[in-house]
């Protein structure tokens, strides 16, 4: 019995036991499903993450391409070739100014050719680099610009014949297969390579220093510069009166060797020149020299004034120096300034007759005197005197020498209040130290008329009148233009002007030299 009930109770324990167990394996038979399921739920949300990452850079990836597609495939306009000037008529001076400028994508290359009778020469030729395959910016330059004188080199053929000029550039934009926009300019131009020919119409004269004459010649073809050339000088030249070839009045300068050659000179505007010599006799003449002698009191008369009237110039704070100023640098200024005026002289003849000296005056300074100035017994500086200085009385009346027409009235430096009037051709006479002035720029004025009075204005110490007559810019001696006979032998007769030479104009009588006034002692 008792046997009985232990194998019982063993055969409970064991089914116990075995429920123990099959409940053990059912909770981790579950376990294992449940963690089996959390990582597959863990790897199925890593594996969600890494498409959702990879998704998105391909997104970015096709955004960007997108973009550059946008920006390199968006660009349509090829860029913009330009002649900054003209480009026709081209010889060995003539510049090529080119600009090549693209807003959108950059410059990829551009060329420049020259073609001339079918040989082809290449003036540039270059590639630019850009940001990259796929840099939505594409090329790094913008703009390319060439400034050259073709036929400044050796290189390029000086030939007539037909020329063309050939340019092209391409951007870095994915049109046309990847090969850009591109742009193309053929100008067709005519070479100049033949210097004009010059012909002598008038037969050589003689010429003083300082003095005046008149050439006349011939271009052919006409070109844009021609004239004489007399050193650093130059006289422009003007169609005849006649229609018979060219003319231009010329000073020979005062201080220039009487070897220094007379030359006429064409230019066609493209670099091709020709020179020629006229063989003129040049009378070398002996020019004064004189000592002017400066005071402190003369100084403080003067200088300060002119200064106060000139602000390019501030005082040095020294009485010498600020003399100095003026004299040199102030003189420089104020005939730089005739020179200017005398460019804008009219094409046309002012002036009648001979011209007049001022009524009754008398000479108290002449043409080219060399002038030493001494302070305190030392030489301090020497100029040259280039004009007349003359006196009758005290605020004179001062008289146009010829007719003409007023181009300045005002304050000129060390000529105080001054009037110049042009006659025509780059013939000024200017009248200078005015104590009053009558009339305005643009005034006409006709021989003997009241321009002024004659004064102490600028650097003069005494009452007087400072008369000058230039001609493009070089002083000349008015003794010759206030001699009728020397203007009707040396200018009229030349030029064989109707309207010089009619019976209605009269020669002024000769100018009386006798003195009526103080004798001042004028120092400019």
């Amino acid at each position: 019995m008792v046997g009985n009930q232990e194998r019982a109770l063993h055969i409970c324990s064991d089914t116990h036991t075995l429920a123990l167990k099959a409940g053990y394996g059912i909770r981790r038979g579950t376990f294992l499903v449940l963690l089996a399921s959390s990582f597959g739920g863990r790897v199925s949300s890593i594996v969600s993450k890494k498409s959702l990452l990879f998704i998105i850079v391909l997104a970015l990836i096709a955004i960007y391409l997108g973009l550059i597609g946008s920006a390199r495939w968006g660009d349509s306009t090829a860029p913009e070739i330009s002649l900054e000037q003209p480009f026709e008529q081209v010889g060995p001076t003539t510049p090529l100014v080119l600009r090549i400028h693209d807003n959108g994508t950059g410059l990829r290359d551009i060329s420049v050719r020259i073609v001339h009778n079918l040989e082809t020469f290449s003036l540039a030729d270059q590639s630019f680099s850009s940001e990259g395959l796929l840099s939505a910016a594409g090329g790094r330059d913008h703009e390319f610009t060439l400034n050259i004188v073709p036929y400044a080199d050796s290189d390029l053929p000086r030939r007539q014949g037909q020329a063309q000029l050939i340019v092209t550039a391409r951007d870095y934009s994915w049109r046309n297969w990847f090969e850009g926009n591109g742009q193309r300019l053929e100008k067709e131009f005519t070479p100049q390579f033949t210097p004009p020919r010059l012909e002598l119409l008038s037969p050589p004269t003689t010429i003083v220093q300082g003095g005046t004459g008149i050439v006349r010649y011939r271009v052919i073809p006409e070109v844009s510069t021609h004239g004489i050339k007399i050193g650093q000088a130059f006289f422009p030249g003007y169609p005849a009166p006649d229609k018979a070839g060219m003319f231009a009045f010329i000073a020979f300068p005062y201080n220039l060797p009487s070897s220094t050659p007379i030359q006429v000179m064409a230019d066609d505007g493209y670099g091709n020149s020709a020179l020629m010599d006229v063989s003129f006799t040049v009378k070398p003449q002996a020019w004064r020299t004189r000592s002017i002698r400066i005071s402190d009191s003369f100084i403080r008369k003067t200088v300060p004034t002119i200064l106060a009237q000139t602000p390019e110039l501030q005082s040095l704070d020294d009485p010498l120096k600020d003399f100095l100023l003026v004299n040199d640098t102030l003189r420089g200024m104020n005939n730089a300034t005739i020179t200017k005026l005398a460019k804008s002289s009219r094409h046309e003849f002012l002036w009648k007759g001979a011209f007049r000296q001022l009524s009754g005056s008398q000479v108290e300074a002449s043409f080219a005197d060399h002038r030493k100035y001494t302070y305190k017994g030392k030489v301090v500086d020497t100029q040259d005197h280039l004009g007349f200085d003359l006196a009758v009385t005290q605020h004179y009346p001062v008289e146009a020498a010829n007719n003409g027409v007023v181009i300045f009235a005002g304050y000129l430096g060390i000529y105080g209040n001054t009037i110049i009037i042009d006659h025509g051709y780059g013939l000024l006479s200017l009248y200078a130290h005015l104590s009053s002035i009558e009339g305005k720029p643009g005034d006409a004025v006709t021989i003997g008329q009241i321009i002024g009075k004659s004064g102490t204005t600028g650097l003069a110490a005494g009452d007087h009148l400072h008369f000058s007559l230039i001609l493009h810019g070089e002083q000349v001696n008015p003794t010759e233009w206030w001699d009728p006979f020397w203007v009707k032998t040396r200018i009229k007769d030349q030029l064989g002007l109707p309207s010089l030479v009619k019976p209605t104009d009269e020669e002024p009588a000769e100018p009386s030299t006798t003195h009526l006034g103080p004798s001042p002692a004028p120092v400019q």
